[in-house]
């Protein structure tokens, strides 16, 4: 076995292991001696890879934006139906995709959810384009009907950015630790689509817009 391919599985392993140790125990909880006696890894070893504890959990976090949003790109390919129908589908696949994936969902609640302060700016370019898929599929709802007069595309998506950052502050201010990061996920997937579905019905003109 040639170096370079030796190298990168020997990376590999080590990101595999830390993928494990974050989705389970989250940033926080989560310890390079638990990944190096867990896993057998010497902690040289780690550190002859990577730099340390917050590099690790950044490129398990950048994987996972990264995995959901290619899923769900292709989940608004086909969106087809009546708004509350799209907007069905779209919340359902990102379920599916944690149901499919569940090494993501610990990681993906935790950066979401309970994110590090000191690695925010970080993690919000990790979900970056996550956060851009979303707002275009909520624009092209919002194209998809008229609105009342004197309401812009561009506003109600600009209040809806500010609206979900404050949602999510009180989401994660609210969270107590008794509930698992799946069940708080699983609350905050189905907060999200009240509240998305509750603002696409209070702009649009049509009264029958689930028709």
């Amino acid at each position: 076995m040639k170096r370079e391919e030796k190298n990168a599985l020997s990376r590999q392993r080590i990101l595999d292991a830390a993928m494990r140790e974050f989705s389970a125990r989250g940033y926080e909880g989560a310890s390079l001696n638990t990944v190096c006696t867990g896993y057998g890894i010497s902690k040289g070893i780690i550190y002859h890879y990577f730099k340390d504890k917050d590099e690790l959990y950044l490129l398990c976090t950048e994987k996972c934006f990264n995995e959901i949003t290619a899923y769900l790109e292709e989940t608004a390919k086909q969106l087809s139906g009546t708004v509350e129908q799209k907007l069905q589908t779209y919340f359902d696949a990102r379920l599916c995709f944690f149901a499919n994936n569940p090494l993501y969902l610990g990681i993906f609640a935790d950066a979401a959810l309970n994110p590090p302060e000191a690695l925010s700016a970080e993690i919000a370019k990790c979900r970056k384009k996550f956060d851009e898929l979303n707002i275009s599929v909520l624009t092209g709802l919002l194209n998809s009907k008229p609105l009342r007069e004197g309401l812009a595309v561009e506003a109600i998506v600009e209040d809806f950015r500010i609206y979900m950052d404050f949602f999510n502050l009180r989401f994660k201010t609210s969270f107590d630790g008794k509930s698992t990061l799946e069940t708080a996920l699983h609350e905050h997937e189905k907060r999200c689509h009240r509240q998305l579905g509750m603002l696409l019905y209070g702009v649009f003109d049509d009264k029958n817009v689930k028709g």
